[in-house]
Formats: C-alpha cells, sequence, structure tokens
C-alpha cells in the first residue's frame, strides 16, 4: 500500500524516546508503530462519526 498522506506530530521529548525505544525494540520504524495504532482504532461509522 502506498502511503501519500503526511502527518506531524509535535511529542513532548519524553514521549518521542518512548515511541523512539519501542519502535528500536520492536525493530520497525516509528511510523510504523504509529500506522499500527492507527489501525487498531475503531472506524469513524462505528462509533457515530459520518466522514465528511
Amino acid at each position: 500500500m502506498v502511503r501519500i498522506d503526511n502527518l506531524m506530530v509535535r511529542l513532548t521529548n519524553d514521549k518521542k524516546s518512548r515511541l523512539e525505544y519501542y519502535a528500536r525494540v520492536m525493530p520497525v520504524s516509528m511510523s510504523e508503530v504509529i500506522q499500527d495504532y492507527c489501525k487498531n482504532l475503531p472506524k469513524p461509522s462505528k462509533i457515530g462519526i459520518r466522514y465528511r
């Protein structure tokens, strides 16, 4: 799957360190950690939110 959207996220130094550590331990990229987290979120239609 080609990923074309970019997202800028602001994190505290502590949260960035946690993300870096988790990605290193898992061995995946920080981007993949966030993508996997998002995959586990419910789709908007399942929680009563409609797409625009």
